[in-house]
């Protein structure tokens, strides 16, 4: 799972930068704190003013359960939706991404 962002906690989400081969954007994941519904997005992820995907919290189950923030990114310069996590680790926050299998 290759790194393409990395963050730091702020007080009302995280912020950091997205770099790929193609792309470099300073994103923040802005807490939602008018969620609508359980399925409502628990963070806006913006550019500058412009929207660039939604995240929910989520935990992997296992015998070690790990949460994580689940992420989809999305806009004009991409051309498709990508699914990423977002990991804590000490210090700040790694954003990863995995191409999906083909069936």
């Amino acid at each position: 799972m290759p790194t393409i962002g990395t963050f730091k906690q702020t007080k009302t989400g995280y912020e950091g930068t997205i770099a790929t081969l193609s792309m470099s954007h300073k994103v923040k994941f802005i807490a939602n704190d008018n969620k609508k519904n359980e399925d409502s997005p628990d963070y806006f992820i913006k550019s500058g003013r412009s929207d660039f995907g939604v995240a929910w919290k989520a935990t992997k189950d296992g015998d070690e359960p790990l949460d994580y923030i689940k992420v989809l990114l999305d806009g004009p310069m991409l051309p498709k939706p990508v699914n990423a996590a977002l990991f804590d680790r000490e210090g700040g926050a790694d954003l990863v991404w995995s191409r999906p299998k083909k069936a």
